[in-house]
């Protein structure tokens, strides 16, 4: 039977995906909309031949068991990979794997460096014990509190500001008490699974995944319709229309969006009053610029994402594609495949940059790196303009303000999603938003402004093979 609704989706990454699977599985057939000319989102899989980009860096895992069966559905077991998370923060030569572990600390890097840190962070402790209240700490003392003066400049002031894009000080604590590790102090048994962190990974990239989902959708009728950028969203009480840039249109009785946040605000009509509209202009993102290199060096990195905190790199971190999965790089290379991420503002000087420039770039990252006399097979640019949200000191508030106008005055318009929320999703997150927005466009109690809103560490997840 067919239903009478008539949702509309902005967005194709893996919230939009999501809600439209969702969706078709209660019989409802949405249209989505997507703006650039891939399926989703900054978990795409950009392709050159047979070299393949993941742009950010994506890791499946969750603790919610409808993710993981939906993941297990789209692609084949034979198609997903399990990979064993290896991080290090690359500073003075020296890499210190990350999470930070206590004895590489007290070690690594010499006794006495190690033992400076540890009374740094001793009396960092004492300090933190007669703060009354941590949850208004800034991202600076916060850090200062949970690794001492010492480690916390060693590895994560620098890295901050480069990532960031902006002092220590403007940004708050919330992203790093979910994201950043506390150091550990124990030792882990190898030979113990539950100890190792795990995750899956589709063979040919994240961009697998998504274009798997995107398939299902065609297959039961829902083609996602790319290089539709929505330009207004006008909404007369009963009905949505959305105005696409090529001067199209499209009606719904309900749209569910994962465009930036700030970006809806400012298309609908009538416009919403000017201190919503201001609140919402004043929301940031941080743009990422991914310069993939295969080299003919074959340099064994035993890492999957290098950190480089220090001034001597341009790039905020590094990716060695062969660490997630060989099939990145074409059959039968023997290079090294490496992915520099520079993070930047939206329309910044190196957001215009050209390829030649990028690529001088990458160029100096190389000698930094120690690979400055291999030849290089092949550069790739990947430019994601709205990659991660800004944590500054009023973006709770402003957005609960946008959230509680958009609920009163839009019962039918559904945020979702990293951008949509304004919110630093993983793509479970972003899943599970657009899960919840469906469940609460059928009438269930559910809150998608509540996923992923823990207060603490929590980037491991369950793992199921």
């Amino acid at each position: 039977m067919t239903s009478p609704r008539t949702p509309l989706i902005i967005g194709a990454g893996p919230a939009g995906l999501t809600a439209a699977l969702e969706l078709m599985n209660r019989g409802v057939t949405p249209r989505l909309y997507e703006a650039s000319a891939e399926v989703g989102g900054l978990a795409r899989t950009p392709t050159d031949g047979d070299w393949r980009i993941d742009p950010g860096g994506h890791r499946f895992f969750t603790r919610n068991e409808d993710i993981m069966d939906l993941w297990k559905c789209l692609l084949p077991h034979d198609e997903w990979l399990v990979v064993g998370r290896r991080s290090a923060m690359l500073v003075g030569g020296h890499y210190v794997r990350y999470p930070l572990l206590g004895r590489d600390l007290l070690t690594q890097m010499g006794y006495r460096r190690g033992l400076r840190g540890l009374s740094s962070l001793a009396w960092s402790r004492l300090r933190r014990n007669f703060r009354l209240n941590d949850r208004d700490e800034n991202f600076r003392q916060w850090g200062v509190g949970e690794f001492g003066r010492h480690w916390y400049e060693m590895f994560f002031d620098g890295y901050v500001r480069k990532t960031w894009l902006t002092e220590p000080e403007q940004l708050t604590s919330d992203w790093a008490n979910q994201r950043i590790k506390p150091i550990g102090w124990r030792r882990s048994h190898a030979s113990d699974p539950v100890s190792r962190d795990v995750f899956r990974y589709p063979r040919l990239g994240p961009g697998q995944l998504w274009e798997a989902a995107a398939g299902t959708l065609a297959h039961n009728g829902v083609v996602p319709r790319l290089n539709s950028p929505v330009t207004k969203l006008g909404f007369d009480g009963a009905t949505w229309t959305l105005e696409l840039a090529d001067g199209d249109t499209a009606t719904g009785d309900a749209v569910f969006s994962s465009m930036p946040l700030r970006l809806l605000v400012d298309a609908l009509e009538p416009a919403p009053p000017k201190h919503i509209r201001a609140v919402a202009a004043a929301l940031r993102h941080r743009s990422l610029i991914t310069v993939a290199v295969g080299v003919d060096t074959r340099r064994d990195i035993p890492f999957n994402w290098v950190y480089t905190p220090g001034k001597d790199f341009h790039c905020g971190r590094i990716q060695n594609y062969r660490r997630w999965s060989n099939d990145l790089a074409p059959r039968g290379f023997g290079g090294a495949f490496l992915g520099f991420e520079y993070f930047i503002a939206p329309n910044g000087d190196l957001w215009n940059a050209d390829d030649e420039h990028l690529t001088e770039l990458v160029t100096q990252d190389l000698r930094a790196l120690g690979l400055g006399g291999a030849a290089v097979a092949r550069v790739m640019i990947v430019r994601c303009e709205f990659a991660y949200p800004i944590y500054d000191p009023v973006r709770d508030r402003s957005v609960v303000r946008i959230r509680d106008y958009l609920r009163q005055q839009y019962p039918s318009l559904y945020p979702m999603g990293r951008n949509g929320m304004h919110h630093y999703d993983n793509q479970d997150h972003a899943m599970l938003s657009a899960m919840r927005s469906v469940a609460r466009a059928f009438g269930e109690n559910v809150d998608p402004w509540q996923v992923n809103t823990d207060i603490g560490y929590h980037e491991t997840g369950l793992l199921r093979k």
